[in-house]
């Protein structure tokens, strides 16, 4: 084998069955809880009212910053850990990048070759 396809092996290999299974763990978590929350949601926002009552406003601002946070640590953590198909397109693309490069070095010198042939037989 190539080492294309020795790459194209291992990134696919690296794609394990595990993370899907997760995913698809929480999707369906994701999904449980949208579809019960007729029971659930009523009682989650008197709660989240009266506790604003009873505390005023600050206690409100206090838990929307702590989820604020929570969010963007959640998304600095998925943003710095590239996934194995974002490394094989970053490989891929070097490979394509490494070609077309190539490609346009021989085009650019074909050309001064039959610049230099035009210029020995006196077209130039």
């Amino acid at each position: 084998m190539d080492s294309i396809r020795m790459e194209k092996f291992h990134a696919r290999k690296r794609k394990q069955l595990v993370p899907s299974l997760l995913h698809y763990f929480v999707t369906l978590l994701f999904l449980a809880l949208f579809l019960s929350s007729p029971l659930w949601l009523p009682r989650v926002c008197s709660c989240l009212l009266s506790l604003a009552s009873v505390s005023g406003t600050k206690c409100l601002v206090l838990l929307c910053n702590i989820v604020v946070v929570f969010l963007v640590r959640t998304s600095e953590s998925k943003t710095s850990q590239p996934s194995p198909t974002d490394i094989y397109e970053e490989y891929m693309n070097r490979k394509i990048d490494k070609k077309a490069e190539d490609f346009i070095a021989r085009i650019n010198w074909q050309r001064k070759l039959e610049e230099r042939r035009l210029l020995s037989y006196g077209y130039g």
